[in-house]
């Protein structure tokens, strides 16, 4: 398995669920030895529960999780990193999409989790969308915000691409 894509997911987990553990128990419906065999690439998943770990990007995210993954396994700072270089390709994207002027930029608080759900505390996530014209194509990046009010993100564009910058980075320190 690639190191990359395992640090990828379990970053991913982390940021949306209780613990690793949560996930895979109710997601995957697999023991903590599988999950464990398959983070250090001695088995794979089942196709149903390779969907089913996909589910934790929306579709641009999981091609991008691809293309660092590839890329760590041919470049040593990508290898050294990956949730920084993942992190920081979404934040790039945002960034031109919404100077573009073409994406849709919105807001909004996640549901509280009902009783027994793994799901995390729920986050603020900003979520920025390119469409394409067309019924169900669009591609999405989302960032999440645990703690923080949709109110305090009601900001200009460019201060708002400041903002998610600084957070972005913020992140990323206080995860390596």
């Amino acid at each position: 398995m690639n190191d990359a894509l395992v640090q990828l997911v379990v970053h991913a987990v982390k940021e949306q669920y209780i613990s690793e553990k949560s996930f895979y128990a109710t997601q995957l419906g697999i023991t903590p030895q599988s999950w464990d065999r398959w983070k250090k690439g001695e088995q794979g998943l089942k196709p149903h529960n390779w969907l089913k770990l996909m589910t934790l990007f929306s579709d641009y995210e999981a091609m991008m999780v691809m293309k660092v993954s590839r890329n760590a396994e041919i470049i040593q700072d990508v290898q050294l990193n990956p949730v920084a270089e993942f992190m920081n390709m979404k934040l790039h994207v945002a960034r031109k999409w919404i100077n573009s002027g073409l994406a849709q930029v919105e807001m909004f608080q996640e549901k509280e989790p009902e009783d027994g759900e793994p799901r995390r505390i729920p986050a603020t996530i900003l979520r920025v969308e390119l469409s394409y014209d067309f019924w169900s194509y669009k591609d999405r990046i989302d960032f999440r915000f645990p703690g923080v009010k949709r109110k305090e993100l009601d900001m200009e564009k460019q201060e708002l691409l400041e903002w998610l910058e600084e957070e972005v980075q913020s992140n990323m320190a206080t995860h390596n």
